[in-house]
């Protein structure tokens, strides 16, 4: 694998998490909901992203409970009203919902390859050759407007810095890592949640959305 200059170079040393309750971020509230591909279903792509974790595990914050999955679109707290700018309601979801059953979405492919890093998690690349995610995000930003504070990159987190270590020390250790790309169809779609409360916590199903099956036998949003 060949790291590009990156802002995770830049900044010379990781973002350590930390497990702990955050209520001046969620005021209360308790499920965070972003719609997700996840991965956890392909064999090939289980045993991975379970072989990055473990090349990479003297540097991770346990526990970590979340399965592995690619994010689509954040889309932030799962609320009644619309009271802070990263709530999420039910009226915004029902619109997201009618622009992708307007769009007749097919299955794609995506490929899941080597090593990188952000400052805070490190993830595997994710590349998009038939475009399938980009669009995705096009339609979903129709129905409601994305909770984002830095630009979208697609990738598979494979977990939580645990301490600030040095970026440098990181990238050689990726740099040995070798593991086979990955390709593989998306034929579905899901909007999950976690506790706000469990940084690295499980994730809920929510919402399945099936390509092919147009959605008829998806599970109900509880919002």
């Amino acid at each position: 694998m060949k790291n590009n200059p990156t802002l995770f170079q830049q900044a010379q040393k990781t973002i350590p998490s930390e497990i702990r309750d955050f209520p001046e971020w969620h005021h209360g509230r308790k499920n965070y909901a972003v719609w997700v591909l996840l991965c956890d279903d392909n064999e090939a792509l289980q045993e991975k992203f379970n072989a990055a974790r473990q090349h990479l595990n003297s540097y991770l914050l346990e526990p970590y409970h979340r399965q592995p999955h690619i994010t689509l679109f954040v889309c932030g707290f799962l609320s009644d009203e619309y009271r802070y700018n990263d709530d999420f309601t039910y009226g915004q979801y029902e619109s997201q919902l009618q622009v992708l059953k307007e769009a007749n979405i097919e299955p794609f492919e995506i490929e899941v390859g080597g090593m990188n890093s952000f400052a805070s998690a490190p993830f595997l690349e994710v590349s998009d050759p038939d475009e399938g995610i980009l669009r995705l995000r096009e339609i979903l930003s129709k129905g409601a407007n994305e909770f984002r504070t830095t630009s979208y990159r697609p990738h598979l987190t494979i977990g939580l810095y645990a301490e600030a270590f040095s970026s440098e020390k990181i990238l050689k250790q990726m740099e040995v890592f070798v593991s086979k790309p990955v390709r593989l169809k998306v034929k579905q779609m899901a909007l999950v949640s976690y506790k706000s409360h469990e940084i690295a916590g499980e994730l809920s199903h929510e919402y399945i959305y099936r390509f092919e099956a147009n959605s008829k036998k998806s599970n109900e949003l509880n919002i």
